[in-house]
């Protein structure tokens, strides 16, 4: 099969309704974009594109399957349809735009107890929603756990009927339960992954399976008080595990009753993250405001949610619908550096608006908790500055340093962007994206753009450099 020009779509209108702002990632058979769906505003969204042929497209039941389901930690899917450009046919799915995946930021530290505590009850009651609907998840891992906004979302495209042969056993995955060669996908299957994914959120590591019949061996690691929860969850013999009723009592006991029902004398310690001191946030915010930056530069602490760049949310489970959010929290807006300017009202703005306004040839003014700009002597001739959630400002710990270096066409437009040093993969994400949408006076040359960010404002300094 001839590769598909997946990246060379940008720019193509879906159905005459989905334009392909920009493209995501791909998988050779599939791919996401950006795209923008009115609902009734526009707001972003994610559009997967399936080439019709490949077993891969045979997706139609399970998307509408999904598309029925309603629950508010539940990603939504907004539109399933066909599409053909040129000579290739293919099928699309329209989803919520959701901004991290869980796995990313397991990929740099593994969340603390009062994180886990947050993301446990909306992913108890997805599932049991699911369940409840006569529906097997069958996929439960950190890349299916989703945030969209401040709010966890659990990626359900793949939901299959209990029984139905989507259900079917196949090659087990590490996530799946001991009897999945001869079962396949089952409710009680899904607990033995959610077991699974509770461990690898704690512990960055995954249990090490035993013999048919023995409970899997844990990281030392655990904290001691998700003991209960997770060997409930990971009973060998599908009838002993636990109902998610009784993971649900079991999670809501108080936290010292809960560790002090582990096993005496486990001798586990558990994971030194639970001890932080820092003030219990929803855990969303947090590891949504930069989980990265725990490891690479120390400045963010307490629970919040994910802190991946946007392309990848979507591209780490192409295989599983994508996402669409009512204005991410991630966006870019753009800020004028008046100090007439009036603070924006506590009421959300419509999904989409932003303010854009020509800044003066002047030096930046200063707002707390609010962006700032350093003009340079008139040459920049329209400034963006990232839009930083209130919750992620105040993990800020220090300063984080992000410099950017945009290449600028002979009109003055920013034809590319490039991060040429950060400590913060999150705000680096962030300072991207409004780096590429800077305009300069004609023929000004390149510039580096300096951004810092504190718990206090944030600041650009532009300058400019030879090509």
């Amino acid at each position: 099969m001839m590769p598909v020009p997946w990246k060379q779509w940008e720019g193509q209108v879906v159905d005459l309704c989905f334009p392909l702002r920009r493209y995501l990632g791909s998988t050779g058979r599939s791919a996401v974009y950006l795209t923008q769906y009115e609902d009734p505003e526009p707001r972003d969204a994610a559009i997967k594109l399936v080439l019709a042929e490949t077993p891969e497209a045979d997706l139609t039941a399970e998307w509408e399957r999904a598309a029925q389901l309603s629950h508010p930690s539940i990603l939504r899917l907004l539109r399933i349809g066909r599409w053909q450009v040129n000579q290739t046919a293919l099928r699309y799915a329209v989803t919520e735009y959701a901004e991290e995946n869980l796995a990313e930021v397991l990929a740099e530290r593994p969340l603390n107890t009062a994180e886990v505590r947050e993301f446990l009850k909306p992913l108890l009651d997805a599932l049991a929603y699911i369940h409840g609907e006569g529906l097997v998840h069958g996929h439960l891992k950190p890349t299916n756990i989703l945030a969209v906004g401040d709010e966890l979302k659990l990626s359900v495209d793949g939901v299959t009927l209990v029984g139905e042969p989507g259900a079917a056993p196949g090659t087990p995955g590490p996530y799946d339960p001991p009897e999945f060669r001869e079962r396949g996908r089952s409710p009680v299957g899904d607990v033995w992954s959610l077991g699974v994914t509770l461990v690898e959120a704690l512990t960055q590591q995954l249990p090490t399976a035993g013999g048919p019949k023995e409970e899997p061996e844990l990281p030392e690691t655990l904290p001691a008080e998700f003991l209960p929860i997770v060997r409930a969850c990971l009973q060998p013999d599908p009838r002993r595990r636990a109902s998610l009723a009784e993971i649900r009592e079991l999670f809501a006991r108080p936290e010292p009753a809960l560790a002090a029902s582990a096993p005496a004398g486990d001798g586990r310690q558990g994971n030194q993250n639970q001890v932080r001191p820092a003030a219990p946030r929803k855990w969303m915010s947090t590891i949504l405001a930069g989980a990265a930056a725990v490891v690479l530069a120390g400045i963010f602490a307490g629970p919040h949610l994910f802190r991946r760049p946007m392309a990848n949310a979507q591209t780490e489970q192409v295989a599983v619908v994508p996402a669409a959010v009512p204005a991410p929290p991630g966006a870019p807006k753009e800020v004028a550096p008046a100090p007439a300017e009036p603070k924006p009202s506590p009421m959300s703005p419509p999904v989409g608006s932003r303010r854009v306004v020509e800044p003066p040839p002047t030096a930046a003014v200063t707002h707390p908790a609010e962006p700032t700009v350093e003009s340079a002597s008139g040459q920049v001739v329209r400034q963006v500055m990232p839009d930083v959630p209130d919750y992620a400002r105040r993990t800020i710990r220090g300063t984080v340093k992000i410099q950017v270096r945009a290449s600028v066409d002979a009109a003055g437009h920013v034809t590319d962007a490039k991060v040429e040093s950060q400590n913060s993969k999150y705000f680096a994400k962030l300072t991207l994206e409004a780096a590429r949408q800077w305009e300069f006076a004609a023929n000004t040359g390149d510039w580096l753009l300096r951004f810092e960010f504190t718990p206090e404002g944030s600041s650009v300094r532009p300058s400019r450099v030879g090509r």
